[in-house]
Parts: structure tokens; sequence; C-alpha cells
């Protein structure tokens, strides 16, 4: 199965609505990459979702911290391994995806914008 690395805004840097409250954004935009992720899944591939992060920090027990160069370098790990990126709607606007599409530049790897230009791989 070919993995494909999701990439796309999760923090609210890039206006996706005019709700006026962050969390909301930041939940839509989860949102976004895990029903991407789905799609990817539907279209044979293993996705690596980054927005699934999150688990980690709910588990996390009281007092522990991951802090956010530990949670990129996991990301980044999944990243080197991939056989292909997918870049999602508004990933310009998101120094992290920004940053995730310049390493798979660099390792010269497939590039999709958007969920839609997948092939179907089963």
């Amino acid at each position: 199965m070919r993995i494909a690395y999701l990439a796309g805004p999760m923090t609210p840097r890039g206006k996706r609505a005019d709700t006026g409250n962050a969390a909301i954004e930041y939940l839509l935009n989860i949102r976004d990459l895990v029903h991407a992720a789905v799609v990817l899944v539907e279209k044979g591939f293993a996705p690596y979702c980054p927005a699934l992060d999150l688990q980690y920090f709910l588990s996390l027990a009281p007092g522990k911290v991951i802090d956010e160069a530990t949670i990129k370098a996991v990301s980044i790990a999944f990243l080197d391994i991939a056989d292909c990126i997918v870049l999602l709607p508004r990933w310009e606007t998101s120094p992290g995806s920004e940053a995730e599409y310049a390493r798979a530049c660099e390792l010269g790897m497939l590039t999709y914008f958007g969920v839609e230009q997948v092939p179907d791989a089963r």
C-alpha cells in the first residue's frame, strides 16, 4: 500500500471562514484533514494525517508535555518515508505545510494539489 502524507493548515492563520473563533477554525481545519485522509483510504492509500497528532496531546498524563519540535520531528519522519504528498486547499497559508512541501521537493516526491488529483491506487 502506498503512503500519502497530508499537508494543510491546522492553526487559523489563513482565514477559512468568518467564524471569529480560532478554536472553531482549528477544528474545521482538523476536520478537513481527517476527511481527506478518509478519501485517501477509499482510494487505496495509507495516509499519514498530522492532524491526528492531537491525540498525543489528549492522551498525555497530567503534567507531561510534548514540545512542538518533537511533534514536528515525528511528522517529518513520516514524510520522509511517504510515496507522495497531498497538499490541501490553503496549504500555502501554513508555515508547517510550506516546510513539508519544501522537504517533499528536496526528496523529489510526487505531489498532488488536492485529494481529487490523487489517482485510485487499488
